[in-house]
């Protein structure tokens, strides 16, 4: 159906763009500057040759001046920067040789003029001596003739002189020097001038007899002709391509005639194919119509139906679609498939598909991450071209459903008859197509996302009630607590170490530290503590509580610990995190029947998008995830909405309270974080735990020192609670720690007394949740009363600092409840020392 049409109007411009190249190409090289070049290299050969004469010339004093020389120089540099351009003749490997050449020559020339400028200096001075000795020798003629020794030696050094000018030889040195030697024990006037230029001459005559030879030796003459051998070559080359470029361009010129004619031959084609596609559109068209308007229980017969329809016009043999889980694309949730009648039903046969979908070596890469192989044997060997040929393909297009950072699927289609070739505007249709299936399948994924969401907010209302009311509940429990543990401190005070009354009244201190450790598991549950959160490093807190729990694990659970990240930061609390590790690990240790492999993974993550949990929502962001995973015997799909709901439990009665998972839940949602839980029956659990990540650098815990226990001295302490009973359990305490205490039972009243007489009290100790006002509000007006008294807050649901509307409230520290005596003492003890302290700092 699909037939591939050519471009024509790219395929013209290109024989157009190609012939204007050949005949470009097919022009005969320059011969102007063939004849320029040709003229610099028989110039360098006169001038080089002018130069040595010139030079021999002057060293003989047979020139006038060095103008001649200076001309040759100019000469020689003009020809060589005529010379070029000889490398635009050639190209690649030849230019580049060219090039090098010219450049070796103008070294040459270069060197020739160094040696030239030296030797002007020089035979200018050896010149000027060689006519002052022969002028000094002649006004000394008349020594010479009365035949006196100074004559003789006087002719000895004339006739050493010239031979010594005629061959400059390093052995004809010494008899100058003597002879110059001996001349000059003489008086003779002007014979000192003779002695002073045949040293000069001696000196001069061998360098400048060397520097000729220099000139001599200069192999810019070798550089020439190497040069115009590799000139000449290259231009016999590029006179012989210009002829093979006029061969190619009648031939290009015969192609241009001939895919006309094959154009025209094609309209009548084309208007078929046209034809054809309309059908394909308008079978998509009707695909997408029924889309709009089908139930949401009826899509997947309505994509069942589309893709027959469609595989039927596109002339296939199978067409699948392949719809993975949300958020992974390595796995087939859900196939639907066609096949045309006499094809081996492949139904279900999923293999590699989804791994040759998103990538075939060799095939062609089509619009928007398709892959499209036309032709299966001609794909590069390799494994998923033997897959493709196995299954006895013989073309293969896979098209992509949905954005690349959510893909749903893949549609594909098969082709056994023969081999399929689609044009680009056949794959954008196939596309499109493919885009109206996917958005019928996302259609479908966020209807049943919406439910599930639905189903989770549900649940998240039941666990919030469930908090709210468990949370009431500590609260109560916590004042019973209070009531037992602090009289119980009490009466062991009392008691002799060694009674048995004592031994009972410890158990009943166990008991009552045991419920409220529960409590706290309840708050944890019920976010409803205050918490003070500082930036913490997350690896070795879960490594120290790996450390307390392998201990009380048997040798049959292999406990393994992978960290990921062992920089990461959170900020949150370390006892906190600790109380998920381990309670995540016992749940885990629980459900393994304490056999088998507990493995607790810690690494960081990164979430580009909003990303749905199981028990909760991810915003984009970095994470820091904590994995709990074994390989128990799973969680039961009823049990899995309410595993993190208080007191539930699948354990047998006595093996569990129930708020392990909760409180789990309630630490984590209160940093920040969310939870995710996968599991299937008999195959194991997986915990994930996110926290969000910090980049604040990790604050270290500082060392704890015993101290003994700080007393009082009589000092006065306000103390405030609407429970009578606690209020007389404050007073025993503070007057067994050495304070006197003044309780009461009324916000209102211990505001009276203290508005009556403010000076009296040293401290306040106040409940934060009382029914004529609270806590906060109490502190407020005490502190307006009287600022420099200490105001320390006391509640059930948190010992975290003071928030700035305490701050504001004069409450200068808070205690949690119920009130153990050290804690309290060094409370006190605190408050007490820094008013001391700002006292002694007032100047007097």
């Amino acid at each position: 159906m699909f037939i591939r049409a050519p471009f024509p109007f790219l395929i013209v411009f290109g024989l157009l763009l190609g012939l204007t190249i050949l005949l470009v190409h097919s022009a005969t090289p320059n011969e102007r500057q063939h004849a320029r070049i040709l003229d610099a290299l028989r110039a360098l050969d006169l001038e080089n040759a002018s130069l040595q004469r010139d030079a021999l010339r002057a060293r003989a004093g047979m020139l006038r001046n060095y103008d001649p020389l200076v001309r040759s120089i100019d000469t020689l540099h003009h020809a060589a920067k005529s010379l070029q351009a000889a490398g635009q003749i050639a190209e690649g490997d030849a230019r580049v040789a060219i090039e090098r050449e010219v450049s070796g020559l103008m070294g040459a020339i270069d060197a020739l003029e160094t040696a030239t400028e030296e030797f002007k200096s020089r035979n200018a001075l050896l010149q000027n001596s060689l006519g002052a000795f022969s002028n000094m020798l002649g006004r000394l003629g008349p020594i010479a003739a009365d035949g006196s020794r100074a004559a003789a030696e006087l002719g000895e050094l004339a006739n050493a002189m010239f031979r010594f000018s005629l061959d400059s030889r390093k052995e004809s040195i010494p008899e100058i020097a003597a002879l110059l030697q001996t001349l000059g024990y003489h008086s003779v006037e002007g014979v000192r001038t003779l002695i002073a230029h045949g040293q000069i001459i001696v000196a001069l005559q061998p360098a400048v007899d060397e520097l000729l030879v220099r000139l001599q030796a200069v192999p810019m003459i070798d550089r020439a002709q190497a040069l115009q051998e590799r000139y000449l070559d290259a231009y016999g080359h590029a006179a012989a391509r210009a002829g093979l470029f006029r061969i190619c361009l009648f031939a290009a010129a015969s192609a241009l005639a001939a895919y006309v004619g094959y154009l025209v031959l094609k309209l009548r084609r084309n208007a078929q194919t046209l034809e054809e596609r309309l059908k394909v559109e308008g079978v998509i068209a009707a695909i997408s119509t029924r889309f709009i308007s089908v139930p949401l229980e009826h899509i997947e017969e309505e994509i069942a139906d589309g893709l027959a329809r469609l595989a039927e016009h596109a002339d296939v043999d199978r067409a699948r679609i392949l719809i993975g889980p949300a958020g992974e694309e390595s796995s087939v949730r859900r196939e639907y498939a066609w096949q045309r009648d006499g094809t081996v039903d492949a139904t279900g046969e999923y293999c590699d598909l989804v791994a040759l979908a998103t990538d075939v070596p060799g095939s062609m890469a089509g619009l928007h991450g398709m892959v499209y192989a036309p032709r299966v044997a001609s794909l590069p060997d390799g494994p998923k071209k033997d897959s493709l040929i196995s299954r006895g393909m013989r073309s293969w297009l896979s098209i992509p459903l949905g954005h690349p950072d959510r893909r749903l699927g893949y549609l594909i289609f098969e082709t056994f008859r023969k081999e399929k070739y689609w044009p680009e505007d056949d794959l954008a249709l196939l596309r499109m197509a493919g885009e109206i299936f996917a958005n019928a399948i996302e259609r479908q994924r966020n209807e049943q996302e919406r439910e599930a969401l639905e189903a989770r907010l549900a649940q998240a209302h039941r666990l919030e009630s469930l908090g709210t009311l468990a949370g009431g509940i500590a609260h109560e429990f916590n004042n019973i607590l209070g009531a037992i543990l602090g009289y119980g401190e009490l009466a062991l005070s009392a008691m002799h170490r060694d009674s048995t009354t004592r031994r009972h009244v410890e158990q009943i201190m166990r008991a009552g530290t045991r419920a409220q450790a529960i409590i706290d598991q309840i708050l944890a549950f019920s976010r409803r503590r205050e918490r003070q959160y500082r930036p913490i490093a997350a690896a070795p807190v879960v490594a120290e509580a790996i450390e307390l729990i392998r201990a009380s694990f048997p040798a049959t659970l292999v406990l393994e610990l992978r960290k990921g990240a062992p920089d990461a930061t959170i900020m949150g609390d370390a006892t906190e995190l600790q109380q998920v590790v381990m309670n995540l690990c016992t749940n885990a240790a629980h459900a393994m029947d304490a056999q088998g492999t507990l493995e607790v993974g810690l690494d960081r993550i990164d979430i580009i998008r909003d990303q749905v949990l199981s028990h909760g929502r991810l915003a984009p962001g970095s994470y820091v995830r904590l994995t709990v995973r074994d390989t128990g015997h799973g969680i039961a799909a009823g049990a899995m909405e309410r595993i993190f709901e208080p007191f539930y439990t699948t354990k047998a009665v006595g093996s569990g309270t129930g708020l392990g998972l909760p409180a789990v839940h309630g630490i984590v949602t209160g940093h920040g974080g969310a939870l995710n839980v996968r599991s299937r029956p008999g195959a194991g659990s997986t915990f994930e735990a996110y926290f969000p990540r910090t980049d604040d650098p990790a604050v270290l815990d500082d060392d704890v020192v015993d101290t003994p226990t700080p007393r009082g001295s009589g000092e006065t302490i306000l103390i405030i609670d609407d429970e009578k009973q606690l209020v007389l359990l404050g007073e025993e305490m503070l007057a067994a720690l050495g304070y006197e205490a003044v309780g009461f039972d009324s916000p209102k009243a211990a505001l009276a007394a203290f508005r009556a007489a403010p000076q009296r009290f040293n401290i306040v100790l106040t409940d934060e949740v009382m029914p004529e006002m609270t806590g906060t509000e109490l502190a407020g007006r005490l502190h307006r009363i009287s600022p420099d008294v200490p105001i320390v807050l006391m509640t059930g649901y948190s010992a975290a600092s003071s928030t700035p509307r305490r701050q504001a409230a004069g409450i200068r520290e808070v205690l949690r409840k119920p009130l153990r005596s050290r804690p309290l003492a060094e409370c006190i003890a605190r408050q007490l020392a820094a008013v001391q302290k700002s006292r002694s700092e007032i100047p007097i």
